[in-house]
């Protein structure tokens, strides 16, 4: 393995990781936009922003930790 290759695989690792953290944060604001709708479908009026993004937090953190180990 050559100097150009390992430095070549470090620059792909680094572009996915950002693209994969920009895709991270553009799914939790649209947790976020589902969980204020459905709040709003429901009734849910007197819904406070913290515990919205605590519940989108939570729904993201799940949906990476389980796509992350699915086979």
């Amino acid at each position: 393995m050559g100097v150009w290759e390992g430095l070549s695989n470090l620059a792909v690792t680094i572009v996915a990781s950002i693209v994969l953290i920009l895709l991270g944060i553009i799914y939790f604001m649209l947790t976020i936009w589902v969980i204020k709708v459905g709040a709003q479908f429901a009734g849910l009026a007197l819904v406070g922003g913290d515990m919205i993004i605590l519940t989108a937090g939570i729904v993201t953190a799940a949906a990476i930790i389980g796509s992350a180990i699915q086979q």
